[in-house]
């Protein structure tokens, strides 16, 4: 097993730290500590209400004495590289033995530096987000796959939609339901072992590339969870939406929103929720029926009666079932998915 000293230097919160969080969620026994020289001497459930007494430690030298076998950088920077105020960490994680796992778009085993360092330590370096090779082009297999696929999307980026698809594997395999996750970024890949980082395959080759992935995890399975990247209104990252969009072709639609969100990641004014909704929609019209599901909020910043004021909101005027799935849990939608597959 794991045990990971997570890397957050200057970034242990709720948002910028999403992959380190991930894991300290849904696999705390994985952790002995996070490293972040901000919240030192906090712990993780002080930081983000998660994680128990998992401590912060402001140095990978003060990670050390909780004996890790792996440091997992545990946040997804702009543009994905490396920090270079990092590298001395990294050096000194491999030099210590201890595997390392980064979701960069800078793909560290491919640095001189850390792969001979590395091979002469007997250290693993697993870049999450290293594509396949060869890439597989789209052959539409969508038209005569058996198993329905439901994919998470957003109305932005960070609205949740990892946590959504895993919560609602998690619900659906406690009714019985056989749910296979196909993770597509960085965090999805680590917490089920499977998939492929979508952000960093050339945009020819992204539907393709989706499309094979649920091809080989739908065998066996009663339905295939997608973890949705990116929102198709946004500026820097609707490629990638659109083109797992239409690598999925989604029986099932699973939207997930901050609500009161004024300003997008790239500060732009957030596009109206139904208006996305309709853009989803109105993109697969062309191929094949698709039904939304439900609706997962993110609503960590609000007190606990404006967070029911807002599922109640959204549940009445879109008429489906909605929950934050962190404050309480995916019963309803996952029972909603359960009536269209059965």
């Amino acid at each position: 097993m794991p045990k990971y000293a997570i890397l957050a230097e200057g970034a242990f919160d709720y948002i910028l730290s999403k992959t380190g969080n991930a894991i300290i969620r849904y696999r705390p026994e994985e952790v002995v500590c996070v490293v972040d020289s901000k919240s030192t001497a906090k712990t993780a459930a002080e930081v983000l209400g998660i994680g128990d007494d998992i401590p912060v430690v402001a140095s990978l030298q003060d990670a050390l004495q909780y004996d890790p076998n792996a440091v997992l950088i545990g946040t997804a920077p702009p543009g994905g590289q490396l920090p270079q105020s990092w590298r001395e960490m990294i050096l000194m994680a491999i030099e210590n033995r201890l595997d390392v796992v980064a979701g960069l778009h800078s793909f560290l085993s491919d640095d001189i530096e850390f792969n001979d360092l590395a091979s002469k330590k007997g250290v693993h370096i697993w870049d999450l987000r290293k594509p396949p090779d060869p890439l597989p082009f789209s052959k539409g297999s969508w038209q005569t796959r058996k198993t329905p696929v439901l994919l998470t999307v957003g109305s932005d980026c960070d609205t949740g939609k990892m946590t959504a698809a895993w919560e609602l594997k998690m619900e659906l395999e406690l009714r019985g339901v056989k749910a296979a996750f196909v993770g597509t970024g960085q965090t999805g890949i680590l917490l089920g072992g499977f998939g492929v980082p979508v952000d960093a395959v050339v945009s020819d080759f992204v539907a393709g590339t989706i499309e094979a992935e649920i091809d080989k995890a739908a065998p066996g399975h009663d339905v295939v969870i997608v973890e949705g990247q990116g929102s198709v209104n946004h500026m820097a990252y609707s490629g990638v939406t659109v083109g797992l969009l239409h690598g999925c072709m989604p029986e099932m639609l699973l939207m997930c929103h901050e609500p009161d969100r004024k300003l997008d990641t790239f500060g732009y004014p957030m596009t109206p929720f139904h208006l996305v909704l309709d853009i989803y929609l109105k993109l697969l019209e062309p191929f094949r029926p698709t039904e939304l599901v439900g609706i997962s909020l993110m609503t960590p910043l609000f007190d606990e009666k404006t967070a029911v004021e807002r599922v109640k909101e959204f549940e009445e005027k879109f008429q489906v079932p909605t929950t934050d799935p962190v404050r309480n849990d995916m019963t309803t939608i996952a029972e909603n998915v359960i009536s269209l597959i059965r």
